[in-house]
């Protein structure tokens, strides 16, 4: 299994006053970049897991688990949320659905 598609834990930061500017800024998300192995779920797995089938849910496999606090995860510029979490071993395994 290749661990080589690029991804990255996006956590929202808080809006600041700019005392200067006289107006309240959004802050920079942070991004922490890891490489996982992300694949298509199948429709019969969808079906059996979670009664449905969409056809923007992956399966993304870390090999180690992402411990800090995130919003969303951002795949080829794209942001998904995570429907489901696995933790089997020291391994960590997300199923994530695209927003919007």
């Amino acid at each position: 299994m290749r661990y080589d598609v690029p991804i990255s834990f996006v956590k929202e930061t808080d809006k600041h006053y700019d005392p200067v500017a006289g107006e309240w800024i959004q802050g920079e998300p942070v991004r922490t970049k890891k490489y996982a192995n992300v694949t298509h779920m199948g429709a019969e797995r969808q079906q059996a897991v979670f009664g449905d089938v969409k056809a923007n849910r992956l399966v993304v496999r870390l090999q180690r688990v992402y411990k800090a606090p995130y919003d969303y995860i951002e795949i080829d510029g794209k942001s998904y949320h995570t429907d489901t979490e696995r933790l089997p071993s020291d391994t960590q395994s997300l199923v994530v659905m695209q927003n919007g």
